[in-house]
C-alpha cells in the first residue's frame, strides 16, 4: 500500500496562490501560481498535476489538504479540488476553527486567515512578543505577545499596489521595477519612484515597528514574510528574520492541531 503522508498546503492570496508540499514537519516543494478566479477546480487540479510532475512529487501520496484564504470565490474550487481529486475534507483557517491562537480583535472572524497563519507560526519559532511585517497585496503587521496570543496590528498599502496605482493614477509616471536605487536623491523619474516607494517602505515600517514596541512597552523582534521581504530586510537594520513560507508553516501546525 502507498503511503499516503504529503500535506498540500494552499495559500489564496489577492495577487497570488503559493501552494506548499509537506513531508512531514519540512516543506519540501513549493510554488506560486497568479490569483484567477475564473480558474475552475478542474483547471486547478491540471496545474497542480503538472507541478508535481516537473518536481517528482506523486499527487496520490497528498493525504490532506490546510487552505488560508482571502479570496472567497476561490475558497470554493480549492475545496472541490480537495474533495474530488484527493478525497479529503479540506481544513480552511478561520478565527472559529483556531481555537488555540487566542486573538483580541473585537470582532475575530475580521482577521485574515494569512495573518491568524502568520501569527501561529511566528511564534511557534521564535516566541514573542513578537512583530510580524507580511509584504503582501497589502502590507500588514501582526503583534503577538510573550503568551502567543494575537493582539492585533495595522493594514497599509502594499508595495506592488502602489507600484500599480501611481502608474494608473498619474499618466506620466512609469511603472516601476522594484529595485533599491543606488542613491536616495534620485536623478530620474524611474528612480525617483523607486527611491520614495522602497525607501519610503524601509522607514514606514521601522517607524511603525518602533511605535508598536513604546505601546508594547518593551522590545520586540520584527520578522518579516512575503514576496519582497528578503529585498526591504537588505536595507533596513530592525529585522530579525525573513521567512518567505510563514503562512504555509501556520497551515502546517494549524492542521496538525485541528484539522486532522
Amino acid at each position: 500500500m502507498m503511503d499516503k503522508n504529503l500535506l498540500l498546503a494552499v495559500d489564496i492570496g489577492n495577487t497570488n496562490v503559493a501552494l506548499g508540499i509537506f513531508d512531514g514537519d519540512s516543506i519540501r516543494h513549493h510554488w506560486r501560481l497568479a490569483t484567477s478566479v475564473s480558474r475552475t477546480a478542474d483547471e486547478a487540479w491540471i496545474v497542480l498535476r503538472a507541478l508535481c510532475q516537473s518536481d517528482g512529487v506523486n499527487p496520490e501520496r497528498i493525504s490532506g489538504m490546510a487552505i488560508s484564504s482571502v479570496v472567497p470565490d476561490l475558497t470554493g474550487i480549492f475545496t472541490n479540488l480537495a474533495r474530488e481529486r484527493f478525497n479529503v475534507e479540506p481544513y480552511e483557517v478561520r478565527a472559529d476553527s483556531a481555537p488555540s491562537l487566542k486573538i483580541h480583535y473585537r470582532d475575530p472572524t475580521a482577521v485574515g486567515a494569512d495573518r491568524i497563519c502568520d501569527a501561529v507560526a511566528g511564534y511557534a519559532k521564535y516566541g514573542g512578543p513578537l512583530i510580524i511585517v507580511d509584504f503582501g497585496t497589502a502590507t500588514t503587521f501582526d503583534v503577538v505577545d510573550d503568551r502567543g496570543e494575537y493582539l492585533g496590528g495595522i493594514i497599509t498599502p502594499g508595495i506592488e499596489l502602489a507600484v500599480k496605482l501611481l502608474h494608473q493614477a498619474a499618466a506620466r509616471l512609469p511603472k516601476v521595477t522594484l529595485a533599491f536605487p543606488p542613491r536616495i536623491i534620485a536623478d530620474n523619474t524611474e528612480q525617483s519612484i523607486q527611491a520614495g516607494l522602497l525607501y519610503g517602505s524601509v522607514d514606514k515600517m521601522e517607524g511603525l515597528c518602533r511605535r508598536i514596541r513604546a505601546e508594547l512597552g518593551r522590545e520586540a523582534k520584527v520578522i518579516v514574510t512575503g514576496g519582497l521581504s528578503a529585498l526591504i530586510a537588505e536595507h533596513s537594520t530592525i529585522i530579525s528574520a525573513v521567512e518567505p513560507y510563514l503562512v504555509l508553516e501556520g497551515l502546517k501546525i494549524l492542521y496538525e492541531r485541528h484539522g486532522k
